[in-house]
């Protein structure tokens, strides 16, 4: 997860929203220039019949300016722009490369154990029986291709960036890549083309969510083969993003920044959008997003049915963090694998799922959640992880992940273990993805929310919202099984 510390705000940036069905955007613009400030960056939510403009000006002048603009009219609010931090549970456990298909000999349900290599967390949302649905004599009599995951279906990851040059995103369909990013002054917002990912975070997540299926290499995605938007709203980290308290500005991304971002996917046809991010200590109200921008874009997009997935937060709160609060958003918590060993959560027994010590939640069906892992320091334990893809340019050596020859003589594979909402979340949405390659009637916030909930497994937590995700039941509801399983 992704999440801002206290609520930061940019200094010295303000987000003008404003009526854009009245014809006030001139008399704005001869406003700024009296108060002498300058245009930061620019959104328009034509669902909403709204635009912002984020500009910028000088402390001593600050409140002045912001009375001045509230008080126009056609004006609707004026607000802070804050800043958000890239979030891990702990420090990653680096490990050899993990297979779909488990190592030789591996077995159901998991195909996986504690000292070997595999995807427990596919294997648990029941993916390889969702795929079978796009394979001739599977046994249901029901064969539909996009089960595989359909290049129509377009999945857009807002996040630190994401490594392209890893063979199992080279081998994705990556339709668009763009990034947002506004300098740490709060000056100007670049925009480009350029999504290297400095951190990890987003490879981790785009590995997760669509790693290339069927390309014999490294892993294997819940979506399978949709086409991917990716996009970087975050700067180069320095020194201090190894602090988990950090405020630093170079170690996070703006509200603006992902709003521009989630403005650009739907322009551009997104269909699923993941946000592994938050806002952690603060929350909405009646499902208001605290931050105007960023619950513009997220309104705006919802209001052309995007399906909009984001993490519910890693702070063990009773309450779910924005945007994933929002109104109409998918909430993604984290569910653990408990097989009998210490765990994050000290729980006891084995071969059952719970949600992890560190994941929020909600009251009723505020969500749903999915693998997110939940170790202890250090665990060697596979199971207590989500193993995926890591960045092979980290901004900090000590960061990086395993990048050797793995078990299975693949070169150049960077993974890593791993765990959090944000491990959740593109679990979530490539799930989402895959429903609507096989069937493009659940493209609606409603609709996906209310099949991925009625399809979800009862694990008996009282914080796992309306269940843990099954992406098998999902896509058989989804491709019309009568033998739903």
């Amino acid at each position: 997860m992704v999440r801002t510390y206290g609520g930061a705000e940019v200094p010295n940036l303000l987000a003008v929203t404003y009526n854009s069905t009245q014809h006030v955007g001139q008399t704005i613009d001869g406003k700024f220039a009296s108060l002498g400030v300058s245009t930061v960056g620019k959104l328009t939510f034509d669902a909403l019949g709204q635009k912002v403009r984020v500009v910028h000006a000088d402390a001593a002048q600050l409140s002045t300016v912001e009375a001045s603009l509230r008080s126009m009219p056609g004006v609707l609010r004026v607000t802070t722009v804050h800043r958000l931090y890239p979030q891990r549970v702990s420090h990653p456990y680096l490990t050899n490369d993990p297979y779909f298909d488990g190592v030789p000999g591996s077995t159901p349900p998991l195909y996986q154990t504690a000292s070997t290599v595999g995807q427990w967390d596919m294997h648990a949302i029941g993916l390889e029986n969702a795929f079978a649905y796009s394979q001739a004599n599977n046994g249901s009599g029901i064969v539909n291709s996009g089960a595989l995951g359909s290049t129509s279906v377009r999945l857009a990851i807002i996040d630190t960036g994401e490594d392209v040059t890893q063979q199992d995103i080279a081998d994705a369909n990556v339709v668009r890549t763009q990034c947002f990013i506004t300098n740490a002054a709060g000056t100007s917002q670049s925009v480009g083309t350029y999504v290297t990912d400095p951190d990890g975070h987003g490879t981790d997540v785009t590995g997760i969510a669509a790693a290339a299926a069927n390309d014999r290499y490294g892993f294997v995605g819940a979506a399978g083969n949709v086409s991917l938007m990716l996009y970087r709203v975050f700067p180069t980290p320095d020194s201090n993003c190894s602090n988990p308290n950090t405020t630093d500005p170079q170690c996070a991304t703006t509200s603006l920044d992902v709003a521009s971002a989630i403005n650009d996917a739907v322009a551009n046809g997104a269909n699923v959008i993941n946000l592994s991010l938050g806002a952690d200590g603060s929350t909405c109200s009646n499902g208001v997003d605290p931050d105007s921008t960023e619950g513009a874009a997220i309104q705006n997009a919802i209001a052309h049915n995007v399906i909009v997935v984001a993490a519910s937060g890693n702070s063990s709160s009773s309450t779910v963090d924005p945007p994933g609060c929002d109104s109409g958003v998918i909430a993604a918590g984290a569910s653990a694998y408990n097989d009998g060993q210490p765990n994050g959560s000290g729980y006891t027994g084995a071969n059952t799922e719970y949600v992890a010590s560190y994941s929020n939640y909600g009251s009723g069906s505020w969500g749903l959640v999915a693998p997110g892992g939940d170790p202890v320091s250090n665990d060697a334990d596979n199971l207590h992880w989500v193993e995926n893809l890591w960045t092979s340019t980290p901004w900090d050596p000590t960061d990086a992940g395993d990048c050797s020859v793995d078990p299975f003589g693949e070169v150049n594979l960077c993974r890593i273990w791993i765990a959090g909402t944000s491990m959740a979340t593109p679990h979530i949405a490539g799930a989402a993805a895959l429903v609507l390659s096989v069937n493009s009637a659940y493209q609606s916030p409603t609709a996906m929310k209310n099949l991925l909930c009625s399809t979800a497994d009862n694990i008996g937590d009282p914080h796992q919202g309306c269940g843990r995700l099954n992406v098998y039941r999902a896509v058989a509801k989804a491709v019309g099984d009568p033998n739903l399983p």
